[in-house]
């Protein structure tokens, strides 16, 4: 359990240096582009070694070991990166100019603490967030003052499902 719990900060640690450093080249591309096919295998059956109430969504690591999700808030497509180390959702100013949420009329009063230092956020609320067939209803997410290539799926996504997990190369989100 340590070494995991050490490998996922290692990698969460290396994620947030690498927004700060990259400013191009493939790596950037490959996350902030929506994939050619869809990376999500979804599975909307309950699962036998789940919870009798639990269904799936599965969905494969990317190249780098990234899990990129294509989702939808409030009814626009958004793709996200699933991020342990983010304590909420968060939007990139292009992502929440497409939801409707205009950055120059945003207070960015909140204070978020990252492996590249102290980065600032406007508190904003999405209406709903689907995955899949699943969908979750009225949350806070944050809207980004530093640029950012991809927005985040971060803990507040992540706490409201009934559990997930990665197992051989692949993100099992459950619900």
């Amino acid at each position: 359990m340590l070494a995991w719990a050490l490998r996922h900060l290692a990698v969460v640690a290396l994620v947030g240096i690498g927004f700060a450093t990259l400013r191009g080249g493939d790596w950037w591309q490959q996350v902030s582009a929506p994939p050619a096919r869809a990376p999500n295998i979804a599975r909307n059956t309950p699962d036998a070694t789940a919870a009798d109430d639990a269904w799936q969504y599965v969905v494969e690591a990317g190249p780098e070991g990234h899990f990129v999700i294509a989702a939808e808030v409030n009814g626009v497509p958004v793709t996200f990166l699933v991020d342990t180390g983010a304590s909420e959702i968060v939007l990139t100013t292009a992502d929440a100019r497409r939801l409707g949420f205009d950055p120059r009329r945003l207070e960015f009063s909140q204070r978020f603490r990252t492996a590249n230092g102290e980065v600032r956020g406007a508190p904003v609320r999405l209406r709903e967030l689907r995955v899949g067939q699943f969908s979750l209803y009225d949350l806070d997410a944050s809207v980004n003052a530093a640029p950012l290539p991809i927005s985040l799926l971060g803990m507040s996504f992540l706490d409201r499902l009934h559990g997930y997990r990665v197992e051989d190369g692949r993100l099992i989100l459950e619900w």
